[in-house]
Order: C-alpha cells, then sequence, then structure tokens
C-alpha cells in the first residue's frame, strides 16, 4: 500500500512546485458616485478597479436613461473626457457641466494584465 501511493504524493508535490499563472481579471472595487446612489452636483465620475489596467483597452461612458418629468426619455449619451490615474488603476470621467437631476448609467470594460477585456454597469440617481 506505501508503495501506489509514493508516486501519487510525488506528482502532488511536484504539481505544488509549479509556478501558477494570475487569473485574475479587472473588475470594479469602488466608484463615485457609487452604484444605486442619490447623489447631487455631480461633476465626474471615478471608477476604481482592482488591478492596473492596460489604457488602450478602457473603455467607458455616462448614458442619461430617465429624466423626471419625461416618462419616455431615451437615452442620452453624455459628453466626457477620460482621464487615466497615475497608479493605472483608476479612470475619472469628466463632465462638461453639473449633471441635471435624473438616472445615469455608467458602462464600462477594460482589461488588466490577463488581457482579458472585462466590463459592467451600474446606476445611479442625480437629485
Amino acid at each position: 500500500m506505501f508503495k501506489s501511493f509514493l508516486p501519487s504524493a510525488a506528482a502532488a508535490f511536484a504539481l505544488m512546485l509549479m509556478p501558477t499563472a494570475a487569473h485574475a481579471h479587472a473588475k470594479l472595487v469602488a466608484s463615485s458616485p457609487t452604484a444605486n446612489a442619490t447623489v447631487s452636483k455631480v461633476t465626474s465620475v471615478k471608477l476604481t478597479f482592482n488591478e492596473k489596467l492596460i489604457a488602450s483597452t478602457v473603455k467607458a461612458e455616462l448614458v442619461m436613461t430617465g429624466m423626471p418629468g419625461m416618462a419616455n426619455h431615451a437615452p442620452m449619451k453624455m459628453p466626457t473626457t477620460a482621464q487615466m490615474g497615475k497608479d493605472g488603476k483608476s479612470m475619472t470621467l469628466l463632465l462638461k457641466r453639473v449633471l441635471v437631476p435624473g438616472t445615469y448609467k455608467v458602462k464600462w470594460s477594460a482589461a488588466g494584465a490577463d488581457t482579458h477585456r472585462m466590463g459592467s454597469e451600474f446606476s445611479f440617481t442625480v437629485k
């Protein structure tokens, strides 16, 4: 019985010594405004990620999805200027003017060191 256990133990030990590749994907860990928040006087949207991003893969957009008093408000893309943080883990969408009351959606996509493009979206409300 001990002889049959030895090759299995040796193989398991060899696997533990092999280097493993990181399988982390870029994900959003914080934002300002935060998801589902109700805020006022928004002049920028900041996104913070869990790892450094490949700048050429980063995309983000801000869309107004609803306006008070307008039942069938069509989604309207808001003009922004994107600015990557010096740490490579954050990005700020700078707005040309303060957001008017309504609901907004932020959509983003980016790739980190593993080069897999990830993305998501979240909403917030301006009162």
